[in-house]
């Protein structure tokens, strides 16, 4: 199975994921990656961020090629359309 790697970004700051994961495809990522944004959301709600416009998650392949980017208000940004 493919390794896929889920970063983040606030817009000013880059949180890369070292480790990543191995999904069956696209769809499994498309998942992972709502879980993923869904837990820094709450899990930063005592912080009070209200604006999450900055907000996204990056997943790229094994090669370090960019396969999805959705905003942290769950809207695709980038979706890699030949997998």
């Amino acid at each position: 199975m493919p390794r896929y790697y889920f970063h983040f970004s606030d817009g000013k700051h880059f949180f890369s994921d070292s480790v990543g994961l191995e999904l069956a495809g696209l769809a499994d990522v498309r998942d992972r990656v709502v879980k993923q944004i869904r837990t820094v959301k709450s899990s930063q709600s005592e912080h009070h961020i209200l604006d999450w416009s900055d907000w996204k998650m990056s997943v790229v392949d094994a090669n370090g090629s960019l396969v999805l980017e959705v905003g942290f208000d769950l809207k695709p940004i980038m979706l890699k359309l030949d997998n």
